[in-house]
């Protein structure tokens, strides 16, 4: 594998709201869900559907940040750096066959931010955004 350049992605803003679910529900309907991305990294297409809302507005935690990150969720993962591969977990439904973990770079209010990104990836080799992003702190 030839070596590969992270890229930045360009300052997204922080988005003043008071239910910041709803916020990431909304946008991710209306300017995520359906797309398909292909990974530059190691090539990986990553469809993103409605359980990748579910997760990123149901998180564990939601603040400002990670809200801030549905503007910019498809570009990421598109320019994002593969990191590893975790085994499925034993709850996990049969069709599950891991997860491709990624780290990527954002800068949130112009300030670089790290981000890791999970993208489950079933048997049949399909992947798809339905699990977690968070900042690394």
């Amino acid at each position: 594998m030839s070596k590969y350049k992270q890229h930045i992605i360009p300052s997204v803003r922080i988005i003043e709201r008071k239910n910041l679910r709803d916020y990431v529900r909304t946008e991710y309907t209306k300017h995520v869900q359906g797309k398909t991305v292909v990974n530059r990294h190691i090539g990986l297409t990553i469809y993103f559907g409605s359980d990748g809302k579910a997760e990123l507005s149901h998180g564990r935690a939601m603040y400002a940040k990670k809200a801030a990150l549905v503007q910019c969720l498809p570009q990421l993962l598109e320019v994002a750096e593969y990191n590893n591969f975790g085994k499925r977990k034993d709850k996990d439904e049969k069709t599950v066959f891991g997860y491709a973990n990624f780290k990527a770079k954002v800068k949130i209010d112009n300030k670089l931010e790290h981000v890791r990104i999970t993208v489950l990836v079933k048997a049949n080799g399909k992947a798809y955004y339905t699990h977690e992003v968070n900042i690394i702190k």
